[in-house]
């Protein structure tokens, strides 16, 4: 039995050291670490220059954005070693209803988890 889950993201300002990116790209298409990837394999990394040192990421592509990410904070903790300035979030909803995420800065890495709140502005407040 398996965990399905849908993969989306959110980029703000997200800039990277294009050549990290390749190497990103190449870790996570390499059979030799079939065991610690999944739903990130072959995962394709757009960039608005490639051939320049530092670039803005346009989108963050893999295979399929419904899959198996057991790979989730992996694929984070590379992105962020890639990451040079701005930030990344990249969420996840099970095919249990269950959400979460990671917010991924230059070097860092925050696990984000959802939770229920009242947003109404007429709703007492003790």
């Amino acid at each position: 039995m398996g965990y399905y889950s849908n993969f989306t993201y959110y980029l703000e300002s997200a800039k990277v050291d294009t050549k990290k990116v390749q190497e990103l790209e190449s870790f996570f298409s390499n059979e030799e670490n079939d065991n610690d990837i999944s739903g990130f394999l072959n995962v394709a990394i757009d960039v608005d220059d490639i051939d320049s040192e530092i670039a803005t990421i346009e989108d963050i592509s893999p295979e399929d954005d419904y899959g198996k990410f057991y790979d989730d904070h992996l694929f984070a903790e590379k992105l962020s070693a890639a990451l040079v300035s701005g930030l990344i979030e990249i969420y996840f909803v099970g095919e249990d209803g269950i959400s979460w995420g990671y917010r991924v800065l230059p070097n860092e890495v925050y696990t984000m988890s959802t939770q229920w709140v009242v947003d109404d502005p007429n709703y007492p407040i003790d």
